[in-house]
């Protein structure tokens, strides 16, 4: 039996891709085992899908100046101590790290104890962490093909993002919100915790939607849920919510969307064939959000629309434009790669350990 770590953490656009490649590889058999940080995201999500954690200690590096620093080297040294007992004592065939700060020590740590390490970069721009060890791996799986271009140094092979494949479940019925046949149905991403730019944006211009006969699924999110769920109450054709399991039939409800640029959402969007108006967060690690907005926009599949550019009357007037255009920007999407990255990952480490 194939013994596998994963490591990822910080955020679901991490998690998500270890977890699904985890999954991928338990069905073909392998032991794997979850690299993450204590007290986490992801060892919430990794045991609840019932795969093995163990947690190291380790701070992200910010990007403006706080006394964590002081912490930060201490930390990493710990982390990339307690990584190397942790593969000593597990002797995986081999390490998979997916981004996030996490990913940082377990890799370092497997290429010192010379264990076969792979990598998976979610965006068009890579991260710190996949710069960083890049030279160590044997594998980069790329995300966005557009990657390569900043690891030349590197063995990379355009993989797909690994996405959250859960079932679509039961068709939901959007009627009970006043929404109508035939309307124009606009889903807005702001993620679990929401984006208030997004809402704060969208809120003034709700009623003429409504006269555009676009009717909108809103995921509003868990901070501001409460704010905008009693504004919206009386609203005919209008579906918020602040976090929810049913993401996939959403999918198959809208015809396009409002997101902010991070890879996994884009990913998602992608195989569901939605055009959408991406808003990059600015402050995005490298500005990694507006290079995978832009990929979409040179690709017309999707506007970019710049947050200090943001105002109801400019996300009006793309959302009118791209309702004219929603027939053909679909027919520009390719057949998405992402629905089977997961296992196209774990084929290619199996069968090169």
């Amino acid at each position: 039996m194939k013994r596998i770590i994963v490591a990822a953490g910080g955020t679901g656009g991490h998690i998500i891709p270890a977890l699904a490649i985890a999954k991928s590889l338990q069905i073909k058999g392998c032991k794997t085992l979850y690299i993450g940080n204590k007290n986490s995201l992801e060892e919430k999500l990794a045991q609840n899908a019932g795969i093995e954690f163990r947690a190291i200690n380790v701070q992200k590096l910010y990007r403006k100046f706080t006394f964590q620093h002081i912490k930060f080297p201490f930390k990493l040294i710990k982390s990339i101590v307690d990584s190397k007992n942790i593969i000593k004592n597990f002797e995986p065939d081999a390490v998979i790290g997916t981004g996030g700060f996490v990913s940082g020590p377990v890799g370092y740590a497997a290429y010192k104890t010379r264990t076969p390490l792979f990598l998976q970069e979610q965006n068009s721009y890579p991260g710190l962490t996949t710069r960083l060890l890049c030279k160590h791996a044997k594998q980069v799986f790329l995300g966005s093909d557009a990657a390569k271009n900043y690891l030349m140094n590197s063995n990379t092979i355009f993989s797909g993002n690994p996405i959250n494949n859960q079932p679509q479940g039961e068709k939901l019925d959007l009627t009970k919100y006043g929404f109508r046949s035939g309307s124009t149905k606009l889903l807005l991403l702001g993620g679990s915790q929401g984006s208030l730019a997004l809402n704060r944006a969208l809120y003034p211009i709700l009623d003429q939607l409504y006269q555009s006969n676009i009717d909108l699924i809103w995921q509003i999110g868990k901070y501001s849920y409460k704010e905008f769920s009693e504004k919206i109450q009386n609203k005919p054709g209008i579906y918020g919510f602040d976090f929810t399991n049913q993401i996939n039939s959403i999918y198959q409800e809208a015809d396009f969307a409002i997101a902010r640029g991070g890879a996994l959402s884009l990913a998602e969007l992608e195989v569901n064939k939605l055009p959408t108006i991406i808003v990059p967060l600015p402050t995005s690690a490298g500005n990694h959000q507006h290079h995978n907005a832009l990929e979409w926009q040179n690709n017309d599949i999707g506007i970019l629309l710049e947050q200090k550019s943001l105002t109801p009357n400019s996300l009006l007037e793309n959302i009118l434009n791209l309702q004219k255009q929603i027939s053909g920007f679909k027919e520009n999407f390719r057949e998405s790669i992402h629905q089977n990255s997961a296992e196209i990952i774990a084929n290619y480490i199996m069968q090169n350990i």
